[in-house]
């Protein structure tokens, strides 16, 4: 790391350290505005609530109109993408790096690190406590229940859940049926 880098590093830590545990909104707004110029991308409007950890500022991108929870961890070593109208629960990971562990011979603390982006497409939830991991692209509109853990790729308008997570259903598709005067819907059908 040059000195340059560390010196950046140093005034992102501290400069985001001052307001990473303020109460929401005051909070969220100077979050908001101490974030701007370190992430890589953060385009229109985005809510970080307090205490969400960022690693790798420089790698992770966020769309308008999304909301990180409380308590959410941020790894953008190998890249981080997340879409726009994106909801994020409390306490969920988002983790784009692992430790690697080919060799016997070297401790697994010093062995080289493996790393793949995360994309997080427009629309998703994923739900409180849920882990993304590395190279993993969550589709647009899915969902990811609460604890899940999600290793393979999820499908556009899928809902996951489980450890790991595997696709529980679809969300329903109300996009292209006419909706008859009087017809109630999916949930109130006769």
């Amino acid at each position: 790391m040059t000195l340059g880098e560390s010196v950046w590093y140093v005034g992102f830590h501290f400069a985001y350290g001052l307001v990473k545990y303020l109460p929401t909104l005051s909070g969220d707004v100077l979050r908001y505005a101490v974030l701007k110029p370190f992430l890589k991308g953060l385009r229109g409007w985005v809510s970080f609530r307090d205490n969400v950890t960022i690693w790798f500022p420089e790698g992770v991108s966020v769309d308008a109109g999304s909301m990180i929870g409380e308590n959410c961890f941020l790894d953008g070593f190998g890249g981080l993408t997340i879409g726009r109208d994106v909801l994020i629960a409390h306490n969920a990971s988002l983790i784009s790096e692992d430790h690697g562990f080919a060799s016997r011979r070297v401790p697994i603390r010093r062995q080289a690190k493996t790393t793949a982006p995360i994309v997080i497409e427009d629309d998703v939830w994923i739900g409180c406590g849920a882990r993304i991991l590395k190279g993993v692209t969550v589709g647009r509109g899915a969902i990811v229940g609460a604890g899940s853990v999600v290793t393979t790729d999820v499908a556009p308008y899928s809902i996951v859940g489980g450890v790991p997570a595997r696709v529980i259903e679809m969300r329903p598709d109300d996009t292209t049926a006419e909706t008859e005067p009087g017809h109630r819907g999916a949930a109130g059908s006769d």
